[in-house]
Parts: C-alpha cells; structure tokens; sequence
C-alpha cells in the first residue's frame, strides 16, 4: 500500500472554514520518484482550493517525497488519482 495520503497532507494547507470542498488531482510518479503530468480531474469550485490541492501535488514532487518506485513495480511509472478532501481523514 502506497502511503501517498500522508506525503501529500505534509504539502497540502486545507481551507479555513465549514464548507465542504472536494478534488481529485491525477499524476504520473516517474521511476526515480520524480512526479509529471499533473492535472485537475475534478474541481472543487473553488479555484484556491484546487491551487493548493495542484501545489501540494507539485511541492511533494520537488521533494521527492514519494521516493523511487519500488525494484518489483513492473512499469516505471505509476499513474495515482488522488481526492483532497478536507473531511476525510
């Protein structure tokens, strides 16, 4: 099991307030970590929602945050949707 919900929750600030927001970013983790093709598959209405939902996407890839894929994937790259959700835990 891939442990992406907590990589992204340490470069994801969730908006202030009771509004329910909801988003899924798709995004293609390279072999080497390294993270491209990133894109907003649904949106949540809010556009600063979606901002910092692609941020974190992007600042977890500058990082490496996701680390290599593992020597046993058979492909070298791994395509994740991920949903942002501040309601979910």
């Amino acid at each position: 099991r891939w442990a992406s919900a907590p990589v992204c929750g340490w470069h994801w600030r969730p908006p202030a307030g009771g509004r329910h927001l909801r988003a899924e970013v798709v995004f293609v983790i390279s072999s080497d970590g390294s993270v491209d093709e990133i894109e907003m598959l649904t949106r949540s209405g809010d556009m600063s929602f979606d901002l910092e939902a692609r941020g974190a996407i992007e600042a977890a890839g500058r990082a490496r945050a996701f680390g290599p894929l593992p020597d046993a994937w058979p492909r070298d790259r791994l395509r994740i949707s991920f949903f942002f959700d501040p309601t979910t835990r």
